[in-house]
């Protein structure tokens, strides 16, 4: 009988779980450009599931503004799948969650990622919003004329922002991170400089983190064909490659106005699943 068991990360696991992640997705490498956030035991838990003493898979747990669990990078040597490591993470996160109380936990995965999916169904999440990626790399476009959003004060940011709520409801997203859409989001994203708005138009700008490699578009509120030419202005600032938008998946007139900006679709389906606690 195999003993699977799980810990807390240390430095030295770090090779054997960059190993895991190339493993299990060959096309990305994530864990090395958020090592520093990762092993942060103040942003959360790098959770390890050991087989037999083997480091056979990880994720991350960290906690919200509005103190709901977020779970993220759930990664599982192929070799050593369905042997009960992705299922013992689930389990040592649920015991977090119950020592941490949130009033939520969410996730996002692929449509197509049936094992995610299944063990998310498992731990009585289910999926509550679907979503597209689009992305516009930034080599030769031309910077916009000057703009005239003006950055927004927390003061002003739920009245700035709850109009626009319903369009993607109820949850601001970035980084293919997932929020609701409450008072300690809207203090978080004022303080940090991420709100502007302009008469016609409301958009939300800014990374949670790989900053350097993509300006996160979380909303574009209003006139959009605005809000892109503010949001191309930064990331033109900002000498970032490129400007990733995530939008819910019913919302074809936003669409639309990205793929006539020179948007393109990046993969598949993006889901986020959630339990209210």
């Amino acid at each position: 009988m195999r003993n699977v068991t799980t810990r807390f990360a240390e430095r030295g696991d770090l090779q054997r779980l960059l190993a895991i992640e190339a493993a299990a997705l060959p096309s990305t490498r994530y864990l090395a450009e958020v090592e520093e956030e990762f092993y942060d035991p103040d942003r959360g838990e790098l959770i390890v599931a050991e087989i037999d003493g083997i480091v056979a898979g990880f994720a991350h747990y960290s906690i919200q503004y509005d103190n709901a669990a977020w779970i993220e990078t759930l990664r599982v040597d192929p070799p050593l799948q369905k042997k009960g490591a992705g299922a013992a993470i689930w389990d040592r996160i649920m015991e977090k969650c119950r020592e941490m109380n949130p009033p939520a936990v969410r996730m996002y995965t692929n449509i197509g990622n049936d094992g995610s999916i299944k063990l998310a169904y498992r731990n009585g999440l289910g999926i509550c919003l679907n979503t597209h990626e689009y992305e516009l790399k930034l080599q030769n476009v031309p910077a916009p004329f000057k703009h005239d959003f003006q950055p927004v004060a927390y003061k002003d940011a739920a009245r700035v922002l709850a109009p626009y709520k319903d369009g993607y409801h109820g949850y601001y997203f970035t980084n293919r991170t997932f929020y609701e859409m409450n008072d300690a989001l809207y203090k978080a994203l004022a303080e940090d400089g991420k709100i502007w708005a302009k008469d016609d138009a409301v958009v939300v700008v800014g990374s949670r983190y790989r900053h350097e490699s993509a300006l996160h578009v979380g909303m574009l509120c209003g006139n959009a064909d605005h809000c892109i030419d503010f949001a191309v202005a930064e990331g033109l600032r900002q000498s970032v490659p490129k400007i990733v938008c995530m939008i819910p998946s019913d919302r074809q007139e936003l669409a639309d106005v990205l793929r006539a900006r020179g948007f393109t679709l990046n993969g598949n389906d993006i889901i986020m699943m959630e339990r209210i606690l």
